[in-house]
């Protein structure tokens, strides 16, 4: 497993999207493996950027103290702005993990964790895409050898830490540096656990004792309530079989009295259907007799006939009168001249007779039809009396002829004809209205046959009538007195739904009868005999039972969540058990080992000397001394990471029960050092740097972040600092951040970290095996 690549956009000051790839552990040269130094060198001027980088990764993995990341809240982890560009909304770092040896326990080759916070507050982290809990990374990347407070990061200045922090703080290191913080991770968990089962259990005790003497009371009372109930339900049954007995009785009676009044009903339903169908036709017969608007519309119809035959005789007179005045006016508008029979009157008749005779011919040609033969006919003889009347008024010489008054004429003769086109209208509408007079006389006489035949049958209809009604009344009689009868046996029954209702509580129709005669009198007898010892027991609550069941249940269900609490402790109690022995096992293999190596590179560094790691017996802690770090992100951001406290919480417990702590001694050669206050500033770093290789060296991790470690070692002591990081990085990938040469030579590739003038720091890298004679970039 190592680190592939890193993703950094919007972090400090990497405003733009910056990859940072690293070289595999393996490189593949003409198909043959070749192990190279897995060495990468960041270097840039102060104030670039560069230590960002390390920050970035830290931040990535889940540390929550914004001291540790140099700054004050949280937002100062996003990218700022400068006069030359705005300031971004967010931050994101990606680390992309080669997990091929599934070092991390998930099924992919390639695992990305992500880690993204906005201005607004809000923060989130992403395994493969996908979201999750900073809890969740931590112990994902724990059991990979990876964490905020494990060795994979060394900012500046935390190399030296280890020299000034406690026993106890130092014990924690190597606790991470052995590999149990997976084991103290559940460890915590199971006695969070522990300690919520106390605490149920002992709610439960206190619930169980005070529901105990309750539930004896409840217990008392509850039997004497069975006692009750058993009698209950005996003089139920009694009452049950008794009342059923009376309700069968009582159908008995009622079906007897129901059938009878049913045949009634249907007696009465004919008895009323015949007077129904007869007093219908009486009442159709009275309409009939009483009903004279046929005859009277008969007698209207007749007067207005006559009425109407006198007006028209009256128009004829008067019309009669106007023709004989208009004949007269007409005679006296007649006057004549004679006029001589010579050849121009000769001409013109005869001239007339050939047009009338053209006219007939062409008149001819066209008959279709015979009709049309007889106007033809009439026509052709109109012409043979004019040639007639030409004939004997040329053989007299003279002709007397009407003088021209043919417009006053023609008026009157219209007139005249107007007249008798009247007259012919009215003489007709006189003769239909002396036509209708007679029908109707004849209607009027039918009538009169035909009410007098109504008033017979009416009073026979009347007579049948009386007779119906009577035979009605009586049946109606017997059927009020069946339904009296019937009215006293239903208030008997309401009685007794009644008593049923007081007494069972239940629908009547719910009582099943069993067939058999009971005596009644001593049902009676049995029934008040129980009712008494009823009394004598006394009243019992219904909800006696009830809360007695439910209080068992309680009680009950209790006990057994104690039960189960008490098995859950003791699993828990034997979780806790071997995780201890565990973390006991595999942190004196570690201290052992690591107490070698530190041996080992403190001679290597030093050219000699002593140093060890020793075991010391502290007092415990109730609180971490650099727990002020977990309040840091006081600025009001929402990202204090609630899903860190069981690792928080996982400290305080830990530092509460270590009893042991860790002291270093260290003694360079030629010296006679009591303690680490002795050495110099240098010697301090060589220790430190020794017990850091030691660590590594014992449990290497997958990457390890170098910031500036070797800052204050000189040239000899930073070549014998290049050549044991060359070795160890056969085993762990380093990326260093520095600016000593010497940490240059070792690296395989190097990054450079510039800032121009618009605040954002910028990467150039380079392949030393790229790098020629002067320095110059060959290339590929």
């Amino acid at each position: 497993m190592y680190l592939k690549k890193v993703e950094i956009l919007g972090f400090k000051s990497f405003a733009n999207k910056t990859v940072l790839e690293f070289f595999s552990p393996e490189q593949k040269q003409d198909k043959v493996a070749v192990k190279e130094n897995q060495i990468t060198a960041i270097v840039g001027p102060n104030g670039s950027g560069k230590s960002n980088v390390s920050d970035a990764i830290k931040w990535a993995i889940g540390e929550q103290s914004m001291k540790t990341l140099r700054g004050k809240k949280s937002e100062d982890v996003i990218f700022a702005g400068s006069p030359n560009k705005t300031r971004m909304s967010s931050a994101q770092v990606s680390l992309h993990f080669d997990n091929s040896d599934k070092r991390i326990p998930l099924e992919f080759s390639e695992v990305v964790i992500t880690r993204k916070f906005f201005r607004s507050g809000e923060s989130e982290y992403l395994i493969n895409g996908s979201r999750a809990r900073l809890l969740d990374v931590s112990e994902l990347l724990a059991k990979a050898g990876i964490g905020k407070d494990s060795y994979c990061v060394i900012n500046q200045g935390m190399s030296d830490a280890v020299l000034h922090a406690t026993p106890a703080e130092r014990k924690t290191i190597l606790e991470d540096a052995a590999g149990v913080k997976q084991f103290q991770i559940r460890k915590h968990r199971a006695l969070k656990k522990l300690e919520n089962a106390r605490e149920n259990m002992e709610r439960i005790i206190g619930l169980t004792q005070e529901i105990e003497p309750h539930l004896k009371l409840l217990k008392r009372q509850a039997e004497k309530a069975e006692q009750g109930k058993q009698l209950i339900q005996l003089l139920r049954e009694k009452q049950e079989k008794f009342f059923a007995y009376l309700w069968h009785l009582f159908e008995q009676e009622k079906k007897s009295f129901t059938g009878e009044r049913e045949k009634i009903e249907q007696e009465l339903e004919k008895l009323q259907a015949k007077l129904d169908e007869a007093n219908q036709n009486l009442n159709k017969e009275a309409r009939e007799i009483e009903d004279e608007k046929q005859r009277e519309e008969l007698e209207r119809k007749k007067s207005q006939l006559i009425q109407k035959v006198n007006e028209i005789e009256r128009e004829l007179i008067v019309l009669d009168g106007r023709l004989v005045v208009e004949k007269e006016r007409l005679a006296n508008q007649k006057s004549y001249k004679i006029i001589p029979v010579d050849l121009r009157y000769v001409q013109e008749k005869l001239s007339k007779i050939r047009q009338d005779q053209k006219s007939l011919i062409e008149r001819i040609q066209k008959v279709e039809q015979l009709s049309q033969l007889q106007d033809i006919r009439e026509f052709a003889q109109a012409i043979n009396q004019e040639i007639f009347d030409l004939h004997n008024q040329s053989g007299q010489g003279k002709v007397k002829v009407a003088m021209d008054n043919s417009a006053q004429v023609q008026k009157i003769q219209d007139q005249i004809s107007e007249y008798e086109k009247r007259k012919n209208e009215f003489r007709q509408i006189f003769e239909q209205n002396q036509k209708l007079i007679k029908e109707v006389e004849a209607e009027i006489e039918q009538e009169i046959a035909r009410n007098r035949k109504a008033r017979e049958h009416f009073f026979q209809l009347e007579k049948e009538v009386r007779d119906r009604q009577n035979q009605l009344s009586q049946t109606k009689d017997k059927f009020n007195d069946i339904k009296i009868r019937l009215a006293r046996i239903e208030v008997r029954e309401e009685d007794l739904v009644g008593e049923i209702d007081q007494q069972l509580h239940c629908q009547v129709q719910s009582l099943q009868y069993d067939g058999k005669e009971i005596d009644r009198d001593k049902s009676e007898k049995e029934i008040s005999s129980l009712k008494l010892r009823l009394e004598q027991i006394g009243g019992i609550d219904p909800l006696v039972m009830e809360e007695y069941q439910e209080t068992k249940g309680r009680f009950e269900f209790l006990t057994g969540e104690l039960a189960d609490l008490e098995e859950a402790i003791k699993s828990l109690q034997s979780v806790v058990k071997e995780m201890d022995q565990k973390i006991e096992v595999q942190f004196s293999d570690a201290f052992e080992e690591i107490n070698r190596e530190f041996k080992k590179y403190f001679q290597i560094i030093f050219g000699g000397g002593r140093a060890d790691l020793v075991k010391i017996k502290i007092k415990k802690n109730t609180k971490k001394e650099g727990a002020q770090s977990e309040n840091e992100n006081q600025d009001g951001s929402t990202e204090t990471m609630a899903e860190s406290s069981d690792e928080e919480d996982l400290e305080e417990n830990s530092q509460k029960e270590n009893e042991l702590g860790i002291e270093i001694m260290a003694c360079p050669p030629g010296k006679k050092i009591t303690n680490l206050a002795m050495l110099s500033g240098g010697e301090r770093a060589l220790t430190s740097l020794a017990l850091l290789f030691a660590i590594i060296a014992h449990n290497p991790p997958p990457f390890a972040i170098l910031d500036e470690v070797e800052a204050a070692l000189d040239e000899a002591n930073s070549r014998r600092f290049s050549k044991i990081l060359g070795e160890l990085s056969q085993k762990t990938q380093f990326i260093a951040i520095t600016h000593n040469r010497e940490t240059m030579r070792q690296a395989s590739l190097l990054y450079g970290v510039t800032m121009g003038e618009d605040g954002v720091s910028k990467l150039l890298s380079v392949h030393l095996d790229q790098i020629g004679q002067g320095g110059k970039v060959l290339a590929k």
